[in-house]
């Protein structure tokens, strides 16, 4: 019959890469476009996805979303999914890993004794995918005293003196306190002329 076939038809469509057959089998072909067959492989569609080893089983785990044993058992009960060697599953790393719990830092009391004696900045490393606006980075400025913290998002690392200028204008005029020393990690963004001479001019350690 599948000779048959061939004999009828030995052009693909274009785009297409098998040929199916009415009992479901397909046949599969090298071709581009309207190019003749050059093999005639016969495969036969399944159904059910075959699982024959615990390693394959570890796939299906991390596929399905790293589910518990148990309910991969009802998929294999249910006929669903065909699984060897089930009840030696290895231990999951990622799911131990998810399980897994931190105790509560306890760092050292703030520093500063009021609003904005010292305020922490940073910007962060360039985003890997920018986000709406074409925003790449973005700058922290956190009061040591209260812990509360602005986040602004730039273009490029050089607005960060302009952010600052933001911060400042704001928090200042909240608060009716003067920030008294920036803290960073000296990046190149925080070193420039223009902004080491605004912080001396306004008072401000850095």
């Amino acid at each position: 019959m599948i000779l048959q076939v061939l004999q009828r038809s030995r052009k693909l469509s274009k785009d297409e890469m098998i040929l199916r057959l009415g009992d479901g089998k397909a046949v599969a072909a090298e071709a581009v476009g309207s190019l003749s067959l050059v093999s005639n492989l016969i495969m036969t569609a399944q159904h059910k996805r075959k699982v024959d080893d615990h390693e394959n089983a570890q796939i299906w785990h991390a596929r399905l979303g790293h589910i518990s044993k148990d309910r991969i058992r009802r998929l294999v009960d249910t006929k669903s999914l065909e699984i060897d060697y089930l009840d030696h599953l290895p231990t999951c790393e990622s799911c131990l890993k998810g399980k897994m719990t931190k105790k509560p830092f306890v760092g050292q009391s703030a520093i500063a004794k009021g609003l904005l004696d010292l305020v922490h900045t940073d910007v962060c490393r360039p985003l890997s995918i920018p986000a709406r606006g074409g925003f790449s980075y973005f700058i922290t400025f956190i009061d040591d005293h209260s812990r509360y913290g602005y986040v602004y998002l730039m273009r490029y690392k050089s607005e960060a003196f302009g952010r600052f200028k933001e911060y400042r204008l704001e928090v200042e005029n909240q608060t009716s306190r003067k920030i008294k020393a920036l803290w960073s990690d000296r990046g190149g963004e925080y070193l420039s002329g223009e902004f080491i001479d605004y912080l001396k001019e306004n008072g401000i350690l850095f």
